[in-house]
């Protein structure tokens, strides 16, 4: 069977499904999605019970909300009792796709004989139906309100990323009248300004990389979808593992695509100066440090890092196309990765990928995306006790809150200037595998645009799933040959997929990693611990 046969219901292995109850696939149906869709009632009965009186649409907007509670208890019931599918009944662009999708590869079926991805990809189309059959609530995103708690979490991780991004090296040396104007503009370099500086093929734009892959990684461990009852005071611990403890400042990279008070015309001298300092202060913390990344490290069970960095290191003003997966802090670490392969001059262009309907709870869409921008540098439009602005984060320093106005204002400056773009497409939210995108008729136009870039980067566990068609592969499988007509077609550029491990398939392990990690942790595939970097060049 050749790669473009296969369909939904027949991948290129075993389909993994909920049929096998010792499987993921089977608890996540059983058990999770469930969870999930009665938190859609809820948030919709909070917000019409929440609705003002004066609102001149508010019974019309009662009544529908009813309807949609009623139907998404109705999906509930067909989920846990496994009814047959049944075909969409709105009128999105997508309904005749997916309505062809269930005739042709599910005629009859039903949620736990279907593959899991299926599956799941139809329930979160068919929370979109409820919705989308109404006139006041087809807009509406029932996860937005837990998107934006636990990215309120994450404040600490937040702030101290901006502050690292934003703040000044040396913020009190050499910022005398006396101090040469070419000392003060390298005395306005961040850390990560002054690495990169020294140009793509130096030590420091190196070590900042190999740093911010882990970050970009690790940002992928809160998922919403995953966390069926998320305790926010866990969202730190979560994030805690991409937080160097040492006093590099490479934690993150600079916010500007052009270099900061003219910093291009900085004097070598005073760059080799503030590199070495650099350097002097990551050897005061190195012995922390490092235990801290290699413990990282040892949980990334295929790290196609290396061979990124090679691919990476030879673009110049590139075009990168970011899949995106969650909103919030991932969204965020995101973004920091992309600032930086701007400001050491790899790419010139990032295009961001987003979801056009809410999707696995907790994934991005543009919305999502510019509603991040905005929390870091506007005010929410209510007023401190003190009467001053208030923030979405509200951090202790002044100078804290500064970085983050400042960063929120340089990425928005991205998008104002073209750099950043943003952009959706139905087929991220069909029931199709990434085999299908440069051949399905209705992705044509989503490929051949993608084929303009030099670096695809998929984030997460969902686009990992699709990437390789979700089935059971044996775990050495090499990468490339589990992606199928993206390992193999010519006019498909480089990629890389940033995955935290959960979901039961993992592909691109050495001989006995599998067995390793079997013995000190059962769950290893699925419960997020451990993580994939994985590179076709």
């Amino acid at each position: 069977m050749s790669a473009t046969h296969f369909d939904p219901a027949h991948p290129p292995r075993k389909a993994l499904s909920g049929a096998d109850t010792s499987s993921f696939g089977y608890a996540t149906l059983h058990s999770r999605l469930p969870v999930i869709v009665s938190k859609v009632v809820d948030d919709v009965y909070r917000s019409y019970h929440g609705s003002k009186d004066t609102d001149p649409d508010k019974q019309e907007k009662d009544i529908e909300a009813k309807q949609i509670i009623e139907a998404i208890g109705g999906l509930r019931y067909e989920l846990q009792r496994d009814k047959p599918f049944r075909p969409l009944k709105d009128n999105l662009p997508d309904v005749v796709e997916w309505n062809q999708a269930l005739a042709d590869h599910y005629p009859g079926s039903s949620w736990y004989k279907a593959s899991w991805l299926f599956s799941e990809c139809y329930l979160y189309r068919r929370i979109r139906e409820a919705f989308a059959l109404t006139q006041h609530w087809r807009d509406y995103d029932p996860f937005f309100d837990q998107k934006q708690s636990v990215f309120k979490a994450s404040q600490k991780a937040v702030v101290a990323i901006a502050v690292q991004l934003m703040s000044p090296v040396n913020q009190s040396r050499d910022s005398s009248e006396t101090a040469s104007t070419k000392e003060q503009q390298v005395n306005q370099l961040s850390s990560i300004d002054v690495l990169v500086s020294q140009g793509p093929d130096s030590k420091g734009t190196r070590e900042a990389f190999f740093e911010l892959t882990q970050v970009c990684l690790w940002g992928n461990a809160t998922d919403l979808s995953l966390l069926d009852n998320p305790d926010l005071a866990k969202v730190e611990e979560l994030q805690r593992r991409m937080m160097v403890s040492g006093g590099s400042g490479v934690s993150s990279p600079a916010s500007s695509s052009t270099p900061i008070s003219g910093s291009r015309n900085a004097s070598s001298v005073s760059l080799d100066k503030q590199s070495s300092e650099i350097q002097h202060q990551d050897a005061q913390g190195q012995e922390q440090e490092m235990s801290e990344l290699d413990k990282h490290a040892e949980f990334i069970l295929q790290n196609d890092t290396a061979l990124l960095w090679e691919k990476v290191k030879t673009m110049r003003n590139g075009r990168v196309d970011f899949i995106l997966d969650n909103a919030g802090f991932e969204l965020y670490v995101d973004l920091v990765f992309a600032d930086y392969l701007i400001r050491a001059g790899f790419a010139s262009e990032i295009v961001f990928h987003a979801k056009r309907i809410p999707w696995f709870v907790s994934d991005v869409m543009p919305f999502d995306f510019q509603w991040t921008l905005d929390q870091l540098y506007k005010p929410t439009g209510n007023s401190n006790t003190d009467g001053s602005p208030a923030f979405f984060f509200n951090p202790s320093k002044p100078e804290e809150q500064q970085a983050l106005e400042n960063l929120g204002q340089k990425w928005q400056s991205y998008v104002d200037r073209g750099i950043w773009k943003v952009t959706s497409h139905d087929f991220w939210t069909s029931c199709y595998a990434f085999y299908h995108l440069p051949t399905h008729n209705s992705a044509q136009d989503l490929f051949a645009d993608m084929s303009k870039s030099d670096l695809w980067i998929f984030k997460g566990d969902l686009n990992y799933r699709k990437l390789v068609y979700d089935c059971q592969w044996p775990t050495t499988t090499p990468f490339a040959e589990a992606i199928g007509p993206l390992g193999s077609r010519a006019d498909v550029p480089s990629l890389v997929s940033f995955r935290t491990c959960k979901a039961d398939v993992v592909v691109g392990l050495k001989e006995g990693v599998e067995e390793r990690v079997e013995k000190v942790a059962k769950n290893w595939m699925v419960g997020g611990e451990y993580a994939v970097i994985s590179f076709k060049a």
